[in-house]
């Protein structure tokens, strides 16, 4: 029994677009071209399609680069070996130059040493001289006191027109008077008024002895003792008319006795001590009435004083 078979349907055939003047493309056309791209084997055949060819190998051209690469390395082999040679030069010369300065600091290191050993041994002679300065400063202090032991000052005295040694001799001798003691001018030494400016320029009055000496001084405490300051020992003592002020005697002290005098007046107040005066040439100061004396030898001593009364 035969079979019957129906055909497949055709397509319909593409028209052409209206209003244009593209031609209609066939199904034909279009199944050429489909079995075409499908089933071609040689693809170099179609005409749409370029080949790519491969370059062929120059053997001249890489001779040239590869003489170029050997000298360019030759160039550099050739600047390394500059620069190396050059860096190597410089790190010579800076080791040269550390060997030097080395032996430089070695030889200033033994400089220093030996400079160090010689300050030490000029401060162990500076420490030995100053002992040696203050032993005979002391000394010195000690004789320039034995020469003044015998010597008195009487200051705040006017000075007389025409005066004379004769005239200071009569003022020594109305003290005594007014003090009650019993010497003559056989106990005096040497009578002198100081050159200064002033019309009331001190007197010094030189004993024989340290004894009639003490005895003055004494006696001038015992006189201005419970007495109104206008009663104490003044020019009307001495017999001096016209005039009437207070008289100043104290002891002929040294320079250095004088300083240490000054600064303990103008300060035992400030460390806490009450009173202060001389005695045979020497400074002393005293917290209060019964407490023991404290002598004054040298301004070191003020700071001592300052820092046992800060503790």
């Amino acid at each position: 029994m035969p079979i019957n078979r129906t055909p497949p349907t055709s397509p319909h055939p593409l028209t052409s677009v209206a209003g244009t003047d593209e031609p209609a493309t066939t199904l034909l056309c279009f199944e050429s071209t489909l079995h075409q791209c499908a089933s071609a084997p040689n693809l170099s055949a179609d005409s749409n399609i370029t080949e790519r060819k491969k370059r062929k190998f120059d053997g001249a051209v890489s001779n040239s680069s590869e003489k170029i690469n050997r000298t360019m390395f030759a160039a550099f082999s050739n600047k390394q070996e500059s620069y190396y040679e050059d860096l190597m030069s410089k790190m010579n010369s800076i080791i040269e130059q550390n060997v030097e300065l080395k032996k430089s600091v070695e030889m200033m290191s033994e400089k220093y040493d030996e400079f160090l050993s010689r300050i030490t041994t000029l401060e162990a002679e500076k420490r030995e001289d100053r002992k040696l300065i203050q032993q005979l400063e002391d000394k010195i202090e000690l004789l320039e006191r034995s020469t003044r032991a015998t010597g008195i000052e009487i200051r705040n005295v006017p000075k007389t027109e025409g005066e004379t040694k004769d005239d200071l001799c009569g003022l020594v001798m109305n003290l005594g008077q007014s003090l009650n003691l019993d010497f003559t001018q056989t106990d005096l030494k040497d009578v002198h008024r100081f050159k200064t400016k002033g019309n009331s320029s001190p007197i010094h009055v030189n004993f024989t002895s340290v004894i009639a000496k003490e005895k003055v001084m004494n006696g001038i405490k015992t006189f201005n003792k419970n007495k109104d300051k206008s009663e104490k020992l003044n020019t009307t003592h001495l017999k001096i008319k016209h005039v009437k002020q207070p008289v100043y005697i104290s002891e002929c002290l040294t320079f250095k006795t004088q300083k240490l005098y000054y600064l303990a007046r103008t300060q035992h107040k400030n460390y806490g001590y009450s009173f202060c005066w001389t005695s045979r040439g020497v400074v002393y100061l005293r917290k209060k009435t019964g407490d023991p004396q404290i002598r004054v030898n040298s301004e070191a001593d003020f700071e001592k004083l300052r820092c046992s009364n800060s503790i």
